[in-house]
């Protein structure tokens, strides 16, 4: 178990950190809720299998937070499609004191920004999902600004 735990952390280190930050989009491509049956809410099953398809230990459990890559308030779906880990104190980029994770509550921060564009008539919630689903790390500094930039520059929000 020690040589799985080490190789996992070898294999973990050579991810570059932006990457850490986002779902495999092989094991979690996202989805939208084609209807009510596909809001059922997320189960202890699925969020094992979860658990399971990232190769994570279930006792690793209170690091992560099972995330929507499309958040429900967008239209998406409580499928495995759509549900990865999503680390709780993810590692700032950099050494900078005043870097700050691109956490679940950026995440939400972005989530909120994209339903007043979409109020506003500003995109359309196809737009805000495809963005999310794509990159969601990439759609927040597009829409709120910068949480971290590479060591020696400034962040442009804290």
């Amino acid at each position: 178990m020690n040589l799985f735990l080490a190789g996992l952390l070898f294999f973990r280190a050579a991810i570059p950190a932006q990457q850490e930050f986002l779902p495999n989009p092989k094991l979690t491509p996202g989805c939208v809720a084609a209807s009510e049956k596909d809001r059922g809410g997320v189960t202890l099953a699925m969020e094992q299998k979860v658990f399971a398809r990232y190769h994570l230990p279930w006792e690793w459990r209170a690091r992560y937070k099972i995330d929507h890559l499309i958040p429900l308030e967008l239209g998406g779906a409580d499928m495995i499609d759509n549900l990865w880990p999503q680390k709780i104190r993810a590692r700032p980029y950099g050494r900078s004191v005043r870097s700050k994770p691109y956490g679940a509550d950026r995440k939400e921060l972005l989530t909120e920004l994209l339903l007043q564009k979409i109020r506003a008539g500003k995109m359309t919630l196809a737009q805000a999902q495809e963005e999310i689903r794509r990159d969601w790390i990439d759609a927040f500094i597009d829409h709120v600004g910068m949480v971290y930039l590479k060591p020696g520059l400034i962040p442009a929000t804290d």
